[in-house]
């Protein structure tokens, strides 16, 4: 079975897969939180845009997260961050 994340994978879920892939409480895992989590801020700020996936997150693209009302640059770099750890957990892309 792979680790690859699926088209219909939401947001909030990616908490949980991060949490259930790997050794969560060592202590240097504990003290760095994962990028594939996003702030319950960010999430809440995503799905009133309708923004519930990780597929409509990309389709959204940078123009339309950037007027998200809100949304600034840190929550804006956070999902960077996020898409890039997807990216690379999935070995350069789908």
């Amino acid at each position: 079975m792979t680790d690859q994340i699926t088209t219909t994978t939401t947001l909030a879920s990616l908490a949980e897969k991060a949490v259930a892939s790997g050794d969560w409480w060592k202590e240097e895992v504990l003290d760095k939180p994962s990028p594939l989590v996003l702030p319950t801020r960010v999430l809440v700020i995503l799905g009133n845009a309708d923004i519930h996936t990780v597929e409509q997150l990309k389709a959204a693209g940078p123009t339309k997260l950037r007027e998200l009302p809100h949304l600034g640059k840190l929550g804006f770099q956070q999902i960077i961050d996020c898409l890039r750890a997807l990216d690379k957990q999935n070995g350069g892309g789908i």
